[in-house]
């Protein structure tokens, strides 16, 4: 199966369709060129090399994998922006994904299917992932990196106000995005300071008490590659924290196993003390 791969991947390059990058924590990727991109997608522009967006471009493919695996129907981003390009195409994606179809007015006076809209001046949001469930059409936020606190109130009012629009918004996020979504207790005292979302009125105040079901669903962003995870935990963590591979994966399974209750880095502060 690997010889295959390799052999299929090396024919795609040497045809122009792909181009290899590598980058020291992650190994190779693949990208598509211009041509490879034109010949999958038609008018689908290639997404280039994301730099310092690689790690949210590959939690974002993890989570969206992840999904697929499980049967769901998914559109990415940049489907979702191509959809959303012509109103008839939207419309018809989003029906092609689910039976119960809903839609908003944007502040332009324009239908929209597949993204919330954002202020009175016709801009939108456009989610990372839009999942297809039976009831009705869900959008996937995967965030790694905390917002500042007023873009993320723009970002959550949006779907508050568009919940006749998707039936579900999940946040997948690491530990710090959780806290600023829902809030967190005091690490000594207990108390509960709530998030953006108690403040907009999407969740009740305190801690929160999700349903498989909720309208607003936060869960702690457990990526399947093991590279990604890693480098996420490291990015979260001071520098005095850091470890190599290795470690990080020998700490990582003591904490599976202790099953304290406590997420990952509260767990490793306290080995820490």
């Amino acid at each position: 199966m690997e010889g295959t791969a390799r052999n299929r991947i090396a024919m795609l390059r040497q045809a122009g369709y792909v181009q290899t990058s590598t980058f020291q924590w992650g190994g190779a990727y693949l990208w598509a060129t211009a041509r490879g991109a034109r010949a999958a997608d038609g008018d689908l522009a290639p997404p280039g090399v994301p730099g310092g967006r690689l790690l949210h471009q590959l939690a974002i493919s993890d989570a969206a994998i992840t999904f697929e695996l499980g049967r769901a129907r998914v559109l990415t981003e940049r489907e979702i922006r191509r959809a959303e390009g012509v109103e008839e195409r939207a419309a018809q994606v989003a029906a092609s994904l689910t039976t119960r179809v809903n839609s908003v007015m944007d502040g332009g006076n324009r239908e929209r299917f597949l993204c919330a809209p954002v202020g009175a001046r016709g801009r939108v949001h456009y989610p990372d992932l839009v999942v297809a469930a039976p009831a009705g059409l869900v959008a996937v936020e995967v965030e790694i990196t905390p917002k500042k606190p007023a873009d993320l109130r723009q970002v959550l009012r949006a779907y508050g106000d568009a919940r006749q629009l998707f039936g579900q918004v999940i946040y997948l996020a690491t530990e710090p995005v959780m806290a600023l979504i829902h809030g967190h207790a005091h690490p000594r005292t207990g108390e509960w300071t709530d998030g953006v979302a108690q403040q907009l009125g999407l969740l009740p105040p305190g801690p929160p008490r999700y349903a498989p079901d909720s309208p607003l669903l936060v869960r702690r962003f457990q990526p399947r590659d093991v590279a990604v995870a890693y480098q996420l935990d490291m990015r979260q963590v001071p520098d005095t924290w850091w470890v190599d591979f290795v470690q990080w994966k020998r700490l990582r399974a003591q904490w599976e196993a202790d099953d304290a209750g406590v997420g990952w880095l509260a767990w490793w502060q306290q080995q820490r003390r």
